[in-house]
């Protein structure tokens, strides 16, 4: 009898006790799985071939293993007892794999180690076929995965979503042991695979990604079906877990590397911190073309979490500089040093993460005399680092002496001056760049050095080609060899009167080059002024010697008919107006005239002035010469729709700026407007307005109370607009674009109504007052003066629903049950809100069921806080002898005097509005502003734009089997209400989770 043959018949009986038993214990501890496994598989191998009941003990063994493995398909995820019983059969599948692999070298090493007889040829075809057929052998480990892979497989399609989540798991975590599988089954599980990574659960797909990932090896093209899915998640997934699981796991090759360093800008934290940590050190960046390297250091050392900045350090300190061998010089040269923008910050915070490389370094005088840019570029960095760290006696031990320097300043300018091949002179020009920033970190002890240096620096400014950035470090060098401010402006007089005096000399054939060379030469000049008033904090007297260079430099250039010159000259004229106020207010208008009529960097530079002036001296001490405040706030309205995003990014930046530091005569119209614009969908591709309002608008409304107090006031207002701008946008949306989902992303009504009432909350301000408290002081109790400036958002609300439109009306009402009303909210006002929901509900202006049921909680919230058991208890009567009471009720009684809201229901729509301080607007808007898609564009408007009141409607009647229908659905509404609200609470609270 075979060993098979030798099963005993109570192995197959007891498996209905034994497996469960097995599984059973795995949920108890995950340490012991290995055994467990190696359990199921030696009682695997005694079920092979043993017929009982009609089935062979293998398939009775399979039978029992699914029937255990289905008790757990359908647990939800994170359940720790499912968690293990998964762990638990992907560790048997791999056991089954690794036994086939050891039986497979048995048999191999066996084969070779027989002896045969050389002449018995069949002997010989025989070890033949032990060896080279054994890789695909049919065994019970491998038709057991087979059998498992096709099973799960079918679970792919399940309803419930646990199901199918269960069943992605296993096969992700057993998909790297299944070995040898058939043809025909590798490509059903790539297909069902890929359908499930567009699955609407998150989870599922990432288990499908995953379990994708381990099957790329497979495909013979880079390009193939699975890494085009894994690409596709990488790229367009929402869910970021989704995105860093095909991060981590997706192979790294020629086609998919571009996607894998776009992941540098990827919206969650833990996904770049990821790429830096653990993706990228792997891969040698010599790999990476010169562009990718430095877009990947400057998305890392630039990011704006300081733990993805020290991954990016990590790479490059631990991965990188070990692929360099553990060469600086090196790993410089990769970086290409003399046209980088982020090699010197990457270079020192290197140099912060890890300071002992620049302790180790030495220069010697061998070095200093064949400088590189490299070599340069390194000397600057490591001097500059100890020169942040104010350690003198590193500074002195690298840096030269300023004679030592000036002489190799000189040398490298004469031969600058002889090269003729134009490939090297930038180069010569970045290390004299490098030198001159070495220079001005030098203190000039040396008095013999300091003239030497004085001297080389006037003698190198007047070099008629010499870059800008060279003319900066100059201007530093001299002001600090100068004695003081008025001894630097005089001397630099004299090198810009020295720089004028060329162009009567030059002597040129053509009449063209002559006034080419002066236009250089008048631009020359005035980027030295521009230098100059840069580092000048003094205001300017009335003989300052920096008038001369105002009326024979600047304002000539101003009103030159080259652009060139009048962009340096506004700039010029700008700077000059910082150091004297009264020059500033004759100036206003041209900077006006700039703004206006100017365009391209005429127009930048006009607009930067006006902010620049107005946050120094204020609006009102400026506007005399414009008109009003309201006429100057107006110009930079204006500017807000600018088509230019970095104008209008720079218009919104400056009004946040003038806004947080008081400088606004009518704050809560600046306020408001910066609130449409950061919710308004025409400035979602803007990224540096949004970063900038994202970060202003918490730190203004925390401020302080009187901030918050401002919050408050505009608040609804702002949500009104922003309800009608984003109802419009939603319209365009589902009319121009077959999938509404590809329309530009954004908040929801809901979702700024709701961040709007956080940055009003006083318990917030509180609380982060405490915390940013130098004492330990607990938090203090909310006054109820701040309480009620906070609550009265929600009577403000409830009076905006009797004129607004329905789908307004639907926000603020909805709006109500976000605002965190308690105990400590005053009674007065309880009351207040108690009549108007009371009023509205009598009324019939809310007609959805949503929305309704939505008042009715708000009402018993009320209820609730007044102590009240039921609407029917409320003693009216008595509330009308209250004087506070006495404002609420005038207004119910001026809603049944002078409104009739019959057609409240209807919706107009409106043909054309323009943004803020727009040109055209539509007549749509004229006769009934009151129109839920109201102002779409007009939402920016300035404050000369105002509402108008709505005209009074009727609203239809409603039939009584219509209304008999309503009430039997009633019941029916409210759960749905309730379901479609926890789910808007779930997305609004992942919202607001991306915005902080």
């Amino acid at each position: 009898m075979t060993a098979k043959g030798k099963t005993k018949p109570d192995t197959v009986s007891s498996l209905r006790s034994v497996i469960p038993g097995i599984f059973d214990a795995a949920q108890k501890n995950i340490v012991g799985h290995r055994k467990h496994a190696v359990a199921l598989h030696k009682l695997q191998t005694q079920c092979y071939d043993h017929d009982i009941d009609g089935l062979t003990g293998e398939d009775a063994f399979n039978k029992e293993f699914i029937r255990n493995l289905n008790k757990v398909l359908g647990i939800k995820k994170r359940e720790p007892s499912a968690d293990k019983i998964v762990k638990l059969v992907a560790t048997f599948v791999q056991v089954g794999h690794e036994m086939d692999i050891q039986e497979l070298s048995k048999s191999k090493e066996k084969g070779k180690n027989s002896d045969k007889d050389e002449d018995d040829v069949f002997g010989a075809d025989t070890s033949t076929a032990a060896t080279d057929g054994n890789e695909n052998v049919d065994t019970v480990s491998s038709r057991f995965v087979e059998l498992l892979i096709r099973y799960l497989l079918q679970g792919f399609y399940a309803k419930e979503k646990m199901t199918r989540l269960r069943c992605c798991q296993i096969v992700a975590m057993s998909v790297t042991s299944l070995g040898e599988i058939d043809e025909d089954l590798y490509f059903e599980l790539i297909k069902k695979l890929t359908e499930r990574v567009s699955d609407k659960e998150s989870s599922i797909r990432m288990h499908a990604a995953i379990a994708l990932s381990k099957l790329q090896s497979g495909e013979e093209d880079e390009g193939g079906e699975v890494a085009e899915a894994l690409l596709n998640l990488l790229q367009n997934d929402p869910n970021s877990e989704v995105r860093r699981a095909v991060l981590l796991n997706v192979e790294k090759n020629p086609s998919t590397l571009p996607y894998v360093l776009e992941r540098a800008r990827d919206v969650d934290p833990i996904n770049r911190k990821c790429l830096f940590l653990k993706v990228m050190p792997p891969i040698d960046y010599h790999l990476l073309s010169i562009e990718d390297r430095e877009r990947l250091l400057a998305a890392g050392i630039n990011d704006r979490d300081a733990n993805v900045r020290r991954a990016c350090v990590r790479m490059i300190g631990e991965s990188w500089l070990t692929f360099a061998d553990q060469n600086l010089l090196e790993l410089t040269s990769s970086l290409d040093v003399v046209d980088s923008p982020v090699a010197s910050k990457v270079m020192q915070s290197l140099f912060t993460a890890y300071p002992e490389i620049p302790e180790n370094l030495d220069f010697d005088q061998e070095l200093w005399d064949n400088l590189t840019p490299e070599m340069a570029f390194i000397i600057r960095s490591t001097i500059e680092f100890f020169n942040e760290r104010k350690d003198a006696d590193k500074i002195d031990k690298h840096l030269p002496d300023a004679m030592r320097l000036a002489q190799m300043l000189e040398s490298l300018g004469a031969k600058l001056e002889s090269e003729v091949d134009e490939e090297i002179c930038p180069d010569y020009e970045f290390i004299i760049h490098q030198l001159l920033l070495v220079a001005k970190m030098s203190d000039f002890p040396d008095e013999i050095g300091r003239r030497e240096m004085l001297t080389l620096m006037r003698k190198m400014i007047m070099v008629p080609e010499i870059p800008e950035n060279n003319i900066e470090a100059i201007s530093d060098i001299i002001r600090k060899l100068s004695i003081g401010e008025q001894d630097f402006i005089r001397i630099m007089v004299e090198v810009v009167s020295d720089v004028r005096e060329l162009a009567p000399e030059l002597k040129k054939n053509s009449p063209k080059e002559v006034r080419l060379e002066a236009l250089l030469v008048s631009i020359k000049c005035l980027i030295i002024i521009k230098y100059i008033l840069q580092r000048c904090f003094d205001t300017l007297s009335e003989g300052s010697s920096m008038y001369a260079l105002l009326t024979e430099c600047v304002v000539p250039a101003v009103q030159s008919s080259e652009t060139v010159l009048q962009e340096y000259g506004i700039e010029c004229l700008a700077l000059f107006c910082l150091l004297d106020k009264n020059l500033a207010v004759d100036n206003i208008v041209l900077f006006a005239q700039a703004v206006s009529h100017g365009s391209g960097e005429l127009h930048k530079k006009g607009l930067a002035a006006i902010l620049d002036l107005a946050f120094l001296y204020g609006i009102t001490d400026l506007s005399a010469s414009l008109g009003t405040c309201a006429d100057f706030v107006d110009l930079i309205y204006r500017e807000l729709e600018s088509e230019d995003i970095k104008v209008q990014a720079t218009a919104g930046e400056g009004l946040a700026k003038l806004l947080y530091a008081h400088r606004v005569p009518d704050p809560e119209a600046v306020l408001e407007e910066l609130l449409v614009l950061y919710f308004h969908p025409k400035t979602s591709e803007n990224d540096s307005l949004r970063q900038c309002l994202t970060y202003f608008f918490p730190a203004f409304s925390y401020m302080s109370c009187d901030n918050q107090a401002l919050m408050q006031q505009i608040a609804i207002r702002a949500i009104c607009r922003l309800a009608k701008v984003l109802k419009q946008q939603q319209i365009q949306t589902q009319q121009h674009q077959k999938n509404p989902g590809d329309g530009p992303g954004g908040a929801t009504q809901g979702q700024a109504a709701q961040q709007i009432v956080v940055w009003s909350d006083p318990r917030i301000l509180e609380a982060i007052s405490a915390m940013n408290s130098s004492t330990n002081m607990p938090i203090t109790t909310t006054s109820s003066s701040r309480i009620s400036k906070y609550s009265m958002l929600a009577i403000d609300a409830l009076k905006l629903t009797f004129t607004e439109s329905p789908g307004t009306r639907k926000v603020l009402v909805q709006l109500l049950n976000k605002l965190a009303l308690d105990e400590k909210t005053p009674q007065i006002q309880l009351q207040q809100m108690f009549v108007l929901v009371r009023t509205l509900s009598q009324k019939g202006l809310i007609t959805d069921m949503i929305t309704r049921n939505s008042l009715s909680r708000f009402e018993s919230s009320v209820l609730k806080l007044l102590d009240i058991g039921s609407a029917s208890d409320v003693n009216l009567e008595g509330w009308l002898g209250e004087p506070e009471m006495a404002g609420i009720f005038e207004f119910v009684s001026s809603l049944e005097d002078t409104h009739d809201y019959s057609s409240e229901g209807t919706e107009t729509t409106e043909e054309n509005v323009d943004m803020p301080g727009g040109k055209e607007i539509s007549t749509a808007e004229s006769d009934s502003e009151n129109s839920e898609v109201h102002g779409a564009q007009d939402s920016l408007r300035t404050p000369k734009i105002n509402s108008a009141i709505p005209l009074p409607t009727r609203v239809k009647s409603q039939s009584p089997l219509k209304r008999s229908r309503d009430e039997h659905m009633e019941e029916l509404a409210r759960e749905i209400d309730e379901l479609l609200d926890t789910e808007g609470e779930e997305e609004e609270q992942g919202y607001m989770d991306n915005v902080y």
